[in-house]
């Protein structure tokens, strides 16, 4: 199971993009550090409180945050190994990048 809530400029009213133009602007552009404080980008997903709506992500991994230099969010809940596996290499490579220690530096994360 596969859901993009949000990936791409703004949160409403554009159709979110697919995983690989995600990936594609986590190997040119630095994350935001603040998210570090929030999960480090991927966390198991945990509602509030369950229901029967939310019921279907159960055992699923919830990967969210945004860019530090461009309005760009994403929030995409899956429970699909190769999604997992490459969003989880990405962003961790990210993590890697100069600007975004600098950034987390800078912002004193």
């Amino acid at each position: 199971m596969l859901y993009i809530d949000a990936n791409g400029p703004d949160w409403g009213g554009q159709e979110p993009e697919n995983i690989p133009a995600l990936i594609k602007r986590l190997k040119s552009e630095p994350l935001d550090p603040i998210y570090e404080t929030m999960g480090n980008f991927i966390v198991s997903y945990q509602p509030s409180s369950w229901t029967p709506e939310n019921k279907r992500f159960e055992g699923c991994t919830h990967f969210f945050g945004h860019f530090a230099t461009s309005p760009y969010v994403f929030s995409i809940i899956t429970d699909e190994k190769v999604v997992i596996d490459s969003l989880t290499s990405a962003i961790r490579m990210n993590q890697c990048r100069t600007d975004y220690e600098r950034i987390k530096h800078n912002a004193k994360i």
